[in-house]
């Protein structure tokens, strides 16, 4: 039987990244760390994103610096205050670092509850200039790296954005607006630019128990997950992957919810 014709090149895991530069916000730790590792594997080199974690930043680019020369370098600032000024300031460093800027991945995030009758509004700013204003107008700056790359743009969002969980009701919104702007950002740099997001459900637990994050509540969030167990941070790394690869090349605007079907029963 013949081979199928095929328009997209054979290219090992090792190859479809090299000479591609991302920026991985909230990259030292968690998720972004696995994000930044996974995407390196491929090939890119990685803008590794931090805040308050910069020794653990800097511990992550000199791994991957050891392992392949200049191929990461770290980034800092706070994407809660002067939020359009911060965001232009880190994109021209991360694209000025090698000359270009194919990907951008919005990890970094607040997470805290916010109780209809507790909520302050110093909660709302916070977690919205993080979560939505941050991601909006750092996709506005990287925009036009982005279409003369013609690269992509992830944004993670969660699956309480897409189904209500009080009290993460300030967190769900914020949530589901970054999961609107992905949809509406994917229409305006079209074609070029392709923008998807990620809803991951529970994974990498934090470290501390806090707020709702104990015993009882694992047990009862994992009750209600079909495939019974916390998921991982490289199982959405891995999510991370195929939208920034050829192997999505023809998906934009699009979600793919990593939670081990939890968000079936939410």
């Amino acid at each position: 039987m013949a081979a199928l014709a095929t328009t997209r090149p054979e290219m090992t895991d090792s190859q479809w990244g090299e000479g591609r530069v991302a920026l991985v916000t909230g990259g030292a730790r968690r998720v972004g760390r696995a994000i930044v590792f996974a995407l390196h594997r491929r090939g890119f080199n990685v803008v590794v994103h931090c805040n308050n974690s910069r020794t653990e930043a800097q511990a992550v680019a000199d791994e991957l610096n050891s392992a392949r020369a200049n191929s990461a370098h770290v980034i800092s600032g706070d994407l809660s205050v002067a939020v359009a000024a911060t965001a232009q300031r880190l994109v021209a460093e991360a694209q000025a670092q090698w000359g270009r800027l194919d990907l951008l991945v919005n990890n970094a995030s607040l997470f805290f509850l916010t109780p209809l009758e507790k909520a302050t509004e110093r909660d709302w700013d916070q977690l919205m200039d993080t979560n939505v204003k941050a991601p909006f107008f750092l996709t506005q700056a990287a925009a036009p790296h982005l279409k003369a790359a013609k690269g992509g743009v992830i944004n993670l969002g969660d699956v309480i954005g897409e189904q209500a969980s009080p009290p993460l009701t300030i967190y769900g919104i914020s949530k589901a607006a970054l999961i609107m702007a992905t949809k509406n950002h994917a229409i305006e740099l079209g074609p070029e630019v392709r923008v998807n997001y990620i809803c991951p459900g529970a994974v990498a637990w934090p470290e501390v128990e806090q707020d709702h994050h104990d015993d009882a509540f694992r047990k009862e969030w994992l009750s209600r997950t079909p495939l019974g167990k916390i998921g991982t941070a490289e199982d959405v790394a891995d999510a991370v992957v195929f939208l920034a690869s050829p192997s999505s090349s023809y998906v934009t605007g699009s979600g793919i919810t990593v939670c081990g079907g939890r968000s079936l029963r939410l």
